[in-house]
């Protein structure tokens, strides 16, 4: 009840954007007129109530059809129609918003694959799931980088960032063992996702995790 969390004093309220109910296999070309309305009515009632919004535009809630089609973020299309999506958040709810998050802990796609990227390790075929995984990740980031790009150039004032699921680790022991290990999981789980979306390119860390699992995927230009 928005007006309840209002009266509690909350001024930032943290929602998504259900991307089913704009584009509900997520290929078609124009949205829902049924879903803006709901959203338009949703953030209308929120600035009479003085809150303010925090979107999340991919919070576990990719359109079925991807998943089942593509193998979900694992085929570079769907950056597309991810980002078609986004257009039409910005442009229809822009007046409304102003902070945005591109994807709900986009690093979460390797503990669980299909609540975070529509990935069915049955169809991942020969080059096996982590390889999907990754995949999949860096087709995200590729669209969360475009989504911000197209967001800003709809609207400078807009402000972007993304949802890391940080998990604190602790060594058992002061042994020296344990710390680095404690370190090398801090890197792959807490900096990882991070370091890629603020510097732009893969850090060292991950490149000789992928040597060494002997984990490919396709990178383009």
């Amino acid at each position: 009840d928005l007006a309840l969390f209002a009266e509690m004093g909350f001024k930032v309220l943290r929602l998504s954007i259900a991307w089913t109910r704009l584009y509900p296999t997520g290929e078609e070309t124009e949205p829902n007129p049924e879903g803006i309305a709901f959203y338009r009515n949703v953030f209308e009632e929120m600035q009479r109530l003085h809150i303010e919004p925090l979107v999340t535009l991919s919070h576990y809630e990719m359109p079925l059809h991807l998943s089942v089609t593509y193998n979900g973020w694992t085929e570079r299309k769907v950056i597309g129609a991810f980002v078609r999506f986004c257009r039409t958040c910005f442009e229809q709810f822009g007046s409304y918003v102003k902070y945005w998050l591109t994807f709900n802990e986009v690093d979460s796609v390797i503990r669980h694959p299909f609540t975070t990227a529509g990935i069915v390790p049955d169809l991942c075929g020969e080059k096996g799931e982590l390889a999907c995984c990754y995949q999949a990740l860096h087709h995200q980031f590729v669209a969360s980088a475009r989504a911000v790009k197209l967001g800003k150039a709809i609207n400078p004032d807009f402000q972007f960032g993304t949802m890391i699921c940080h998990i604190t680790v602790y060594p058992l022991t002061c042994n020296p063992d344990d710390v680095l290990m404690t370190q090398q999981e801090d890197l792959m789980r807490n900096c990882f996702s991070g370091d890629v979306q603020v510097k732009g390119v893969y850090p060292y860390y991950i490149k000789r995790y992928f040597e060494r699992q002997g984990i490919e995927f396709e990178i383009t230009q």
